[in-house]
């Protein structure tokens, strides 16, 4: 679905371009970030965080892991849950901004509109619905139709790379999404300014 990739996009934006102390949490089983680590880094071992690009990328944590980090002073923290499971819910409703990343194919449409009839989060501004695979058309048509609205997320070949359409997007989606309200506008509007004299 491109859940891990956001979530590298968002952690790269908020600590580049916004100057955010960010921390990102993998809270779920797939071991993603320990390979990401350690291909990034050159450890030979598995350790407990790893640095890179100045993000701090947490493998397999939990609960006590987000204590630490609240603890430690991060202004952002990304936790990547995987997939929706009940467990994972209950944790979904204790965020302050969610994004669900869902694929826009016919055959996964049924299990998305039973998520957004069900939750009654999905009505509120803090979840965001995102898509990166399927019909553009089928999203266009769902967006006229039904609710909550499905925001595209642009391609991106590289996490670590963000580009002027990747930041000026995130920029708008962070902003819709009250992104813990850290997002700064003063510095939007100043970039804004800026792309608008080069332009």
């Amino acid at each position: 679905m491109g859940v891990t990739h956001l979530a590298l996009l968002a952690a790269n934006y908020l600590r580049g371009a916004e100057g955010k102390k960010t921390a990102v949490l993998e809270w779920n089983n797939h071991g993603d970030f320990g390979r990401l680590g350690r291909m990034c880094t050159g450890q030979l071992r598995d350790i407990s965080c790893y640095r890179i690009q100045d993000v701090d990328y947490y493998p397999q944590a939990d609960g006590s892991r987000l204590v630490e980090c609240l603890k430690a002073g991060y202004q952002e923290i990304l936790i990547d849950f995987g997939s929706i499971e009940e467990q994972v819910y209950i944790e979904l409703t204790r965020c302050g901004v969610v994004w669900i990343v869902m694929s826009f194919s016919e055959w996964q449409m049924e299990a998305f509109k039973e998520i957004a009839e069900s939750k009654e989060e999905a009505k509120s501004v803090s979840w965001q619905f995102l898509t990166v695979f399927g019909s553009e058309e089928s999203r266009r048509e769902w967006n006229k139709r039904q609710n909550p609205k499905i925001l595209r997320i642009p391609f991106s070949a590289d996490a670590f790379t963000v580009t002027r359409e990747l930041m000026e997007w995130m920029e708008t989606t962070f902003m819709q999404s009250s992104f813990s309200g850290n997002v700064s506008r003063k510095n939007l509007l100043k970039r804004k300014k800026k792309r608008s004299i080069q332009r």
